[in-house]
């Protein structure tokens, strides 16, 4: 997982790669403040210098990994020339992402149930859907320029069908989860032959 890199002497990138890992281990709802701040190797009080809450810390957590995950997807897409280059290269990343977070599943499952009724639900709701509104967004602009290159039908739905690549791989880690014997780059890669046979023109 990358780190934010902020001004010497600030703990804040610290704390959240040490929320993390202990979030990751211990589960979002048995993990204390201290158990943080003692694998940052800082005071607890350090902790509320820069966050109000364990819950504030989950949130930073939760940007950092998407803030990572969206600079990944820009080099996927600019590390092929074509189309079908790119596409594999988006499903592979996806593939990679779920199986390096599969850890992560039950910290949000966590504290999802702990934020119900609670002042923070709506804060994570929304937060939860900017990130999938930020993810459809990238690959509907992907199957967009495609199209006006000509390489991808001018029929296909770009929104409809990016909702569903978002929805398929999240959920793919989701059984990865329970079922460790998935294989997400098998299925991933037979995925991304089925949506580039069904995206792209007839005439060559």
């Amino acid at each position: 997982m990358i780190s934010t890199t902020n001004h010497k002497g600030d703990k804040r990138p610290r704390l959240v790669d040490a929320a993390c890992a202990v979030f990751a281990e211990k589960g979002y709802a048995s993990t204390r403040v201290a158990d943080i701040a003692e694998r940052a190797g800082v005071g607890k009080g350090t902790v509320y210098e820069y966050f109000s809450s364990k819950e504030e810390l989950l949130f930073a957590v939760f940007e950092l990994i998407n803030a990572e995950i969206s600079l990944r997807m820009d080099a996927a897409l600019a590390a092929g020339g074509s189309a079908e280059e790119q596409l594999h290269n988006l499903l592979r990343l996806g593939a990679e992402v779920i199986t390096e977070q599969v850890e992560m599943q039950p910290v949000i499952l966590d504290f999802w149930a702990a934020a119900r009724g609670k002042d923070f639900e709506e804060t994570y709701r929304r937060a939860v859907v900017a990130s999938y509104t930020h993810f459809r967004n990238l690959f509907a602009n992907f199957i967009r320029d495609g199209q006006k290159r000509g390489e991808f039908k001018p029929s296909v739905d770009a929104e409809a069908l990016a909702a569903t690549v978002v929805a398929t791989v999240d959920g793919l880690g989701v059984q990865l989860f329970f079922d460790r014997s998935v294989d997400p780059h098998r299925i991933n890669e037979a995925f991304g032959h089925l949506l580039y046979e069904s995206l792209t023109t007839e005439a060559k």
